[in-house]
């Protein structure tokens, strides 16, 4: 059939709606609950369209497309609707950064999502650089709020496995309830509760896992605002590349998308979309293949102790000790999770190296497991994973190990070589089935580890050995005459674990998954071994007062810390360690009371550390708070002092305000938020300075814009200033320095953001101060504006994000304390 849409004839299919008709010719329809692998729903009313003959505005996802039909999708009205309908969403989203004035410069300085708890703009939202609702806004022009937004207040939920549901972020528009139905036959969440109340749950406040939930990620998938995030995969943002290769966790060999970022595998979902993969091939491989312990450089034994050497040493010193075992007391041990290529040079290696008859080759059972054992006589061995007995080891004259991970075995051997797996190398494998199924690299492989054919046929070759000169997987696959391998896209239906996932597999090449992929150990599993979660304990002499959340992600923590009291001064900072595990961490002292031997911090929370001190409660005790250190700033008479705060900064002038008060200036507070519900302190701040001025990026409450804006306003009405003292986070600090330059204004900043270690020892708060190299934690906090480096500082903040997304992992939710009254919003 024919149809006109915006002056464009067009040929719609029999069945098709408008807006598929539409989107199939290139011409762009606003939509949000619309997904390719859904049925049209109609919730958003994004899609709505004017159709000749039609009355209003029908929504294009749910009208079929008809013969001379003549659509329009982009009329003023239609413009002026789907505005107003997204700023409607918006007052249940944050939605600030959306129409802040600075949002270019901001995603110049700090590209990166912050790792904050709940969301709170677009700067701390792991979602932002697919998000859809921002692509909408840029597309509609939204740029104001009608009226002040309402904020939920509900704590990120991650007490489920692999996933974190941040439902201040949801619009409802149920694609994750529809889904779920789609690809489990079953409705695990669906919407509960009614009008404001009105949220994405499980039955009888359930969790997803007592719920019948399995895992299959496929919710995650189509979330188009980031409600619903791979704890794991969030962090990395958006891949720069995808890559299809086969998941070998299993012999069911699944084809899988994985994403890929600064040559790591980031995220990995089903090829085809519309039948799920298991738990461990949608959640598990990014993680196992990212682990902080991989084996990545050769070790050599050397008295009690494994030594890094280099490759080309390595394989010399083995060649070497290996020439005098050659015959039966050789023998190599792999598994069929090995490629076919890979195979093929153990077993030639061998034989025709080694002249031995003992290439073992063990097929797992059906949790994984491959154990074996070494033939009578050996004398030398080389494993490729953990498949024999500790108390084999002691018999052989050598041993070497391949492998990807550290072991037991590998722990006692002579040799340890680095191996690369899974989506680290190229290869054929063979399914349940025996049809071949390939291997496509996506990643690099960690440090100098190997794929293990180069390394086994440089090992000969180190030997003298001929006919081990590949120089490729496909060059022995060609010797093999492997061809027509292709990637299982055309299932049928998922693997029996997508549906159960206590028949997932627990092992590969003898090493435990749940070790390496925190999530699993939470799942139950059809295996006697079940890994325990280990309790954390820890006895602490800095006990908690009190801890009270004053705004989203801040806390605010009274600790009895009796010597610090004593000596702090203003600008200072502790060294809180919540158990011997953790970082040593600073923290802005924000009020202290010598007589009661108390301190108080405003903590942010942000990554690991700062999310198990705000885990703790009243009664808890911290292990260490180290203090007080850095330089006190200097209190002195300049006349006006404006003191700029936002975030935790906000907590951290307070003792500032007061010094400078008491010692004769006017004082000036203006703080920033991103909306009127991230502001504390007020009244506080109000009783302490001569003048407060609150700024909210989206206006919803005080001065519209960040705080030097309205310190700008004032500068250039004239206003005399004397010193700008920036409490923040460094893009604000940043901003105010550069607005305060032209004015020729002392403005200083306090860079405690960038602190790690806090004595100087570790470097990274290294920055550059007018040409010369400082350290934050010892020569600062406070620094001129003015000169600070701020595309080094920003760099340098940036140095330790992978560790960081590796250690978040599971955290319990965190609790936030509400008054529970009528207009409590957070489900409890």
């Amino acid at each position: 059939m024919k149809l006109t849409i915006d002056g464009k004839s067009v040929i719609a299919k029999e069945g098709q709606t408008v807006l598929e008709c539409a989107l199939n010719n290139d011409i762009s329809i606003p939509h949000l609950c619309t997904h390719s692998q859904l049925s049209a729903f109609g919730a958003c009313r994004l899609c709505l369209v004017e159709i000749d003959g039609i009355r209003g505005y029908p929504t294009s996802c749910t009208t079929p497309a008809a013969d001379a039909m003549v659509v329009r999708t982009d009329t003023q009205a239609l413009q002026n609707l789907r505005r107003n309908i997204l700023a409607l969403m918006m007052l249940e989203h944050p939605s600030a950064c959306l129409v802040c004035s600075r949002r270019e410069l901001c995603e110049q300085f700090r590209p990166e999502a912050e790792r904050t708890g709940r969301t709170t703009g677009c700067h701390t939202c792991s979602n932002k650089e697919i998000c859809e609702v921002r692509a909408l806004s840029e597309e509609l022009g939204f740029a104001e709020l009608p009226v002040p937004p309402a904020y939920h207040e509900r704590p990120v939920e991650r007490s489920e496995p692999f996933m974190d549901r941040d439902l201040n972020l949801c619009i409802l528009c149920g694609r994750c309830v529809r889904i779920c139905k789609h690809h489990q036959g079953r409705a695990v969440i669906d919407f509960v509760g009614r009008g404001s109340q009105t949220h994405i749950g499980q039955a009888f406040g359930n969790s997803l896992l007592d719920a019948g939930c399995q895992f299959c990620g496929a919710c995650v998938d189509v979330c188009p605002t980031g409600s619903l995030a791979d704890r794991y995969a969030k962090w990395y943002g958006r891949p720069e590349a995808v890559a299809e290769s086969t998941c070998i966790f299993c012999d069911h060999a699944c084809a899988l998308a994985l994403g890929t970022k600064n040559g790591k595998v980031t995220a990995a979902q089903a090829v085809d979309e519309n039948v799920p993969v298991c738990v461990l091939g949608r959640f598990a491989v990014p993680e196992f293949l990212n682990g902080t312990d991989r084996l990545s450089t050769p070790h050599m034994r050397v008295g009690q102790r494994l030594r890094q050497i280099p490759w080309e040493q390595a394989l010399e010193m083995v060649a070497g000790k290996l020439r005098q075992f050659a015959g039966d007391g050789f023998a190599l041990v792999c598994d069929t999770t090995s490629t076919l290529e890979d195979r093929h040079i153990f077993k030639k290696f061998t034989n025709e190296v080694m002249k031995s008859t003992n290439y073992i080759e063990i097929e797992p059972d059906a949790h994984g497991v491959s154990r074996g054992s070494l033939p009578a006589g050996t004398k030398a061995a080389l494993l490729t994973g953990n498949f024999v007995d500790l108390a084999a080891l002691k018999e052989l004259g050598l041993s070497i190990v391949q492998d990807c991970y550290p072991t037991p075995v590998s722990q006692r051997a002579d040799v340890v070589l680095p191996a690369a797996v899974l989506a680290e190398v190229e290869g054929t494998i063979l399914d349940r089935s025996g049809r071949k199924r390939p291997l496509h690299k996506a990643c690099e492989p960690p440090g100098q580890a190997k794929p293990e054919w180069w390394i086994i046929c440089r090992l000969a070759e180190a030997m003298g050995a001929e006919g081990f000169e590949y120089e490729s997987a496909e060059a022995i696959s060609k010797e093999l005459r492997i061809s027509n391998a292709q990637l299982w896209v055309d299932r049928v239906e998922a693997p029996p674990a997508a549906t159960d996932f206590k028949l997932r597999r627990t092992h590969f090449r003898g090493h435990r998954i749940d070790e390496k992929v925190r999530g699993l150990r939470e799942l139950p599993v059809e295996d006697p071994c079940a890994l325990e979660p280990a309790q954390e304990k820890h006895e602490g002499a800095f006990g908690i007062l009190e801890k009270h959340e004053i705004a989203p992600n801040v806390h605010e923590i009274i600790i009895q810390a009796p010597e610090v009291a004593k000596k702090a001064l203003p600008g200072q900072f502790v060294i809180a360690m919540v158990d011997e595990k953790s970082e040593r961490v600073p923290y802005t002292l924000c009020g202290w009371d010598a007589q009661a031997g108390t301190i108080t911090l405003v903590v942010l929370e942000k990554g690991q550390s700062s999310r198990k001190l705000i885990l703790l409660s009243a009664g808890d005790k911290l292990v260490h708070v180290v203090g007080p250190l850095g330089v006190p700033l200097d209190i002195e008479l300049y006349g006006t002092v404006v003191l700029a705060a936002g975030c935790y900064g906000i907590g951290g002038i307070v003792p500032i305000v007061e010094a400078m008060k008491d010692a004769g200036n006017r004082v000036v507070v203006v703080t920033e938020a991103r909306s009127h519900y991230l502001h504390y302190y007020k009244k506080k701040l109000q009783g302490l300075c001569d003048e407060f001025v609150e700024t909210t990026i989206d206006g919803s409450v005080g001065v519209k814009g960040h705080a030097i804006d309205a310190i700008a306003e004032k500068l250039k009405a004239g206003e005399k200033m004397d010193c700008v003292i920036a409490v923040g986070c460094p893009f604000m600090m940043m901003v105010t320095a550069q607005e305060t330059k032209p004015f020729g204004v002392k403005t200083l900043a306090a860079l405690n953001p960038i602190m790690l270690d806090g004595t100087g020892m570790c470097g990274a708060c290294r920055v550059t101060v007018g040409n010369q190299t400082k350290f934050a934690c010892v020569d600062g906090p406070f620094f001129d504006a003015h000169l600070i480096d701020w595309d080094e500082l920003r760099d340098r903040r940036a140095a330790y994000s992978a560790q960081e997304i590796h250690s978040l992992g599971r955290t319990e939710a965190v609790v936030t304390g509400h008054s529970g009254g009528s207009g409590c919003k957070c489900l409890h």
